[in-house]
């Protein structure tokens, strides 16, 4: 028999081993296009022109590029508006964040060759420190949908089955969110009533044949990765410029999620998660950029893998008005892994019309199906299957970059650029949960592309200047609250399309000195 309503787990703190599903790093992997007012407006594609403090995070050779020191700092006011369709149904949120972008100090120091005017050799060697949004996650999701045969009890009851209802039962002398082989999802839909035995330890949905459900999703992420960059660079000949940046990234990301189904013939159901994860990593950028003539620039850089060391906490409750009403909260949890991050690889060109403006263009590779799962309890869990499944859950990511600048006079500037990602997930990746997972996030992105459109304006004097942007950044994704691929025909679920419009506007102030 089912024990109490209105459960709460008495074990405050649990620490198990929780395998990461290989999409719940997605978000830490898929690259974005952040920094400076100048940059932002030129879709990103600076890696050969360098001379901007974001653009030495591309190819940290831009950073031989500078003949004077500079500071500068950059603000960025977002406008986030979402929408989405399921099951026919058409919903929409909007979001406004003031943030930073950047801030950057580079320090430009000629040699005495250059002062002595010799041509030849090392001219300048430059140093730089900066601080660098790499992404942001602040997101507001409402997503509404339609009657659907598909419900999470029917993935709960399939998600139980093999397991033992007695392994489920909490009494006076077992907890069931202590034993490390049963996953809490089970527990919360056993005590819920949502879920009902079987014979042989098969499960069921508590939920009548052919009754539908209407559900809905909310979401709010919030957090960044952000980079603190150490650089050097030198100008050889002004012919070839050779840079190199130590990197540190932070990772901090918080994110609360309700799943709620509407049962047709009565009751109701609401998961809440919540997840808090944070860590840090360390890579190298190594570039080149090579100007065989004055008006012409090829660039090119590698970034090492990164190797995160992150930590987790999530804590789950399900609001129940099945056969009783109540609630059921799991413990607190935790789990640490490492993660490497891909190498990332970028190449660029740029022409240069005299003093009157530039094109350029760059093309930026993560493969991303080489990211890993790794290991940090020196506990015997290796991730092997993760890892396996990186190849099926992800293609590589391809971005293409076009940029331009024209000079109206000596001191303003236009500037336009555009960008595209194709999608990085296939049409057939899903999320696999484990076993004994202790997470009960069950649900799911895939990504289908990422367009930039870009313009905006700079006003430069000998010792300042202002720099304007405007970016319009659309994703295009797919929802899935649980993986249904598994379940009977009848029951199988849809996804959601969700697009994201990001109206990024951005200013950066800098001083030369």
């Amino acid at each position: 028999m089912k024990k109490g309503i209105g459960i709460v787990a008495l074990l405050l703190n649990s620490f198990m081993i929780s395998a990461q599903s290989e999409l719940d790093i997605s978000k830490f992997v898929i690259p974005d296009i952040v920094g400076t007012a100048r940059y932002m407006s030129m879709g990103g594609a600076m890696g050969a022109v360098g001379g901007d403090a974001s653009a030495i995070k591309d190819n940290p050779a831009g950073l031989g590029i500078y003949r004077s020191s500079e500071m500068t700092g950059t603000l960025n006011i977002l406008r986030q508006n979402t929408d989405a369709n399921w099951y026919g149904v058409n919903s929409a949120n909007n979001l406004y964040k003031l943030g930073t972008n950047n801030f950057s100090l580079v320090i430009s120091s000629a040699t005495q060759r250059s002062k002595s005017g010799k041509t030849s050799g090392l001219q300048n060697s430059n140093f730089s420190f900066s601080f660098q949004k790499l992404k942001d996650f602040n997101r507001q999701l409402n997503i509404h949908g339609g009657l659907s045969s598909s419900s999470m009890t029917d993935y709960m009851a399939y998600f139980t089955q093999g397991i033992p209802e007695t392994d489920l039962q909490s009494t006076d002398s077992y907890e069931p969110f202590d034993n490390t082989y049963i996953p809490w999802l089970s527990v919360l839909a056993y005590e819920g009533y949502l879920i009902n035995p079987g014979t042989s330890n098969s499960w069921n949905s508590s939920l009548s044949d052919g009754e539908k459900v209407t559900p809905s999703y909310y979401l709010t992420e919030s957090g960044s990765i952000n980079e603190y960059s150490f650089s050097w660079a030198g100008n050889f000949s002004n012919q070839f410029y050779l840079g190199v940046t130590a990197n540190i990234q932070s990772i901090y990301y918080n994110a609360t999620t309700n799943y709620n189904e509407a049962f047709g013939q009565g009751g109701s159901m609401n998961l809440k998660n919540t997840i808090k994860s944070s860590g840090n990593g360390f890579n190298l950028n190594i570039g080149a950029i090579l100007r065989p003539i004055d008006a012409f620039r090829m660039g090119i850089s590698f970034q090492t893998p990164t190797v995160f060391s992150i930590s987790e906490d999530y804590t789950s409750l399900l609001n129940f008005d099945t056969e009783q009403r109540g609630y059921v909260r799991t413990p607190n949890g935790y789990n640490s892994y490492k993660f490497q991050a891909p190498l990332q690889f970028t190449a660029s060109v740029a022409y240069l019309f005299g003093k009157n403006g530039l094109i350029s263009a760059e093309y930026d590779y993560i493969d991303v199906k080489t990211s890993k799962l790794m290991d940090n309890n020196n506990s015997s869990y290796n991730f092997m299957e993760e890892n396996e499944g990186m190849n099926t859950a992800y293609n590589s990511a391809s971005t293409i970059k076009l940029g331009a600048e024209y000079r109206l006079t000596d001191n303003f500037s236009l500037r336009g650029g555009y960008a595209f990602m194709d999608k990085v997930n296939p049409d057939n990746a899903q999320k696999f949960m484990k076993d004994n997972t202790i997470r009960t996030d069950t649900e799911y992105f895939l990504h289908n592309s990422t367009q930039y459109i870009t313009g905006g304006f700079g006003y430069r004097e000998e010792s300042w200047f202002l720099d304007f942007a405007y970016m319009n950044k659309l994703n295009k994704e797919k929802y899935y609250p649980y993986n249904s691929n598994n379940l009977a025909e009848g029951v199988q679920g849809s996804p959601a399309n969700v697009n994201t419009t990001n109206n990024n506007f951005v200013i950066t102030l800098g001083f030369k000195f």
